[in-house]
């Protein structure tokens, strides 16, 4: 039975969507399960049979639930979610920042950002290059100032994005604006709980001065440190939260 929440203020069919889409992420409505019924959610939000259809619409697209006149609305299993979708990746971060989504996430973005910066050193425009260049410095400005998290992160994740466009391979740009949510969430608490900025800013210099400087291996080399370090840091923090 579904207990009475209020609802941010917003797109009525997103906030249902969203809504449902955190209960299911955090397993409240487990795989195989079904979602209450139509009447039932209707009564439950207060809205129309059309914004409900839409929400479920919206959840079965990025293949959550599925939907059967013969069985209902059926969570489907883990397998079969689109992790990279923002909206369930942001609601798996929301509800599930624990190890192994840190491990994915920084798994992944060893599978591609090293090779992204690659590419970035070897194929990247001056105008590319320039964008890396402010971005680093907008970093270590914000660093040296004590500026708020929420803008030492913006600059860090800021970077991170200038480099997978300066790579100009287009599956790598889509990856990067389809993780951006999962880029965010990593770069505050990374900011939140920097013990020793100034290595932090070193290991962003060394991928920088590699790009700019258009020597492919060492960037690729320097970003696996970087990333190395930022996993190493945010491990541990996954565990406290879990405490």
């Amino acid at each position: 039975m579904l207990e009475r929440e209020s609802l941010a203020v917003g797109t009525m069919s997103a906030q249902v969507a969203n809504h449902l889409g955190v209960r299911v992420v955090s397993g409240d409505f487990a795989p195989g399960s079904s979602l209450p019924i139509e009447s039932e959610l209707c009564e439950y939000y207060g809205v129309s049979r059309t914004t409900i259809r839409e929400a479920v619409k919206n959840l079965a697209a990025k293949r959550l639930i599925e939907v059967s006149p013969k069985v209902g609305t059926r969570v489907l299993p883990f397998a079969e979610w689109n992790l990279l979708d923002r909206d369930v990746l942001a609601w798996r971060l929301q509800t599930q920042f624990d190890g192994k989504i840190v491990e994915d996430i920084f798994e992944m973005r060893l599978c591609f950002e090293p090779r992204a910066s690659f590419l970035a050193a070897r194929d990247g425009t001056a105008e590319d290059h320039a964008l890396i260049d402010h971005h680093f410095f907008e970093l270590a400005s914000a660093h040296e100032q004590n500026l708020p998290i929420k803008t030492t992160s913006e600059s860090a994740l800021e970077f991170h994005l200038a480099i997978i466009n300066a790579s100009h391979n287009g599956l790598f740009v889509t990856i990067g604006s389809a993780v951006k949510s999962a880029l965010r969430v990593s770069s505050e608490r990374l900011q939140r709980h920097a013990g020793r900025p100034s290595e932090d800013i070193a290991l962003h210099d060394a991928v920088r001065s590699a790009i700019v400087g258009r020597r492919p291996a060492e960037a690729a080399r320097a970003m696996e440190h970087l990333l190395a370090a930022a996993r190493e840091r945010l491990l541990p923090l996954t565990v406290d939260a879990a405490e």
